[in-house]
């Protein structure tokens, strides 16, 4: 992201990440009644990318044995990640019991593999899902969603990025959840809230 600017069409607004949640919850409802598993492996796609900030080969690459649900704070362990680093990324309570819910659901309704080595996206063969399969099932769920398509998952690596920066104001740690290496990477998150900067905006005093 060296000389990368970053502008309010790059992430989803708070409404926009709640309207594709909101999407996916629903068809993964339906598809759980229709004994279907398209879109229950897709909400846990979604719901992973949007509150991880996870870059699609670590979510691809992801273990069931990577993911701690201990008590009080549960977290990812990505063990190769840009330049072959590994870090811890804490996650919320929320995201913590859809995993363990979605683990669940392999193992009994998809009857799929759910030792430590195994993948957490599972494709062909019980091997792991290829990053280009993330992609495109994140594209069906922006467009299913009436969200415009120039939301990529990438693009939730940069909401996940906006908001915790926002939410925290704690650079150092936006940094580590994102495995960054430099510090002006992160920053770059800083101050792009569209409806933050309007609502500031409106506080100019105008004498007109």
């Amino acid at each position: 992201m060296k000389n990368y600017i970053l502008t309010p069409e790059d992430f989803l607004s708070r409404k926009e990440r709640q309207q594709l949640m909101k999407t996916c919850r629903e068809h993964s409802d339906l598809d759980l009644i229709k004994g279907r598993q398209t879109w229950p492996v897709r909400y846990m796609l979604v719901d992973l990318a949007l509150y991880s900030g996870l870059r699609v080969a670590e979510m691809a690459a992801l273990k069931i044995g990577d993911i701690s649900f201990q008590e009080p704070d549960p977290y990812l362990i990505v063990r190769h990640g840009k330049g072959n680093k590994k870090r811890t990324v804490y996650i919320d309570q929320k995201l913590s019991k859809h995993l363990k819910e979605f683990i669940n659901y392999k193992a009994k309704t998809l009857k799929q593999s759910f030792d430590i080595e195994s993948p957490l996206f599972s494709g062909r063969g019980g091997k792991h899902s290829p990053p280009i399969t993330f992609m495109k099932s994140f594209k069906q769920s922006i467009e299913e969603s009436g969200l415009p398509d120039r939301y990529s998952i990438h693009k939730a690596r940069h909401t996940y990025a906006t908001y915790l920066l926002y939410d925290t104001g704690n650079l150092r740690y936006v940094m580590q959840q994102l495995g960054h290496s430099d510090i002006s990477m992160t920053a770059l998150y800083a101050n792009i809230l569209p409806e933050e900067n309007g609502h500031l905006a409106n506080k100019i005093m105008r004498d007109d």
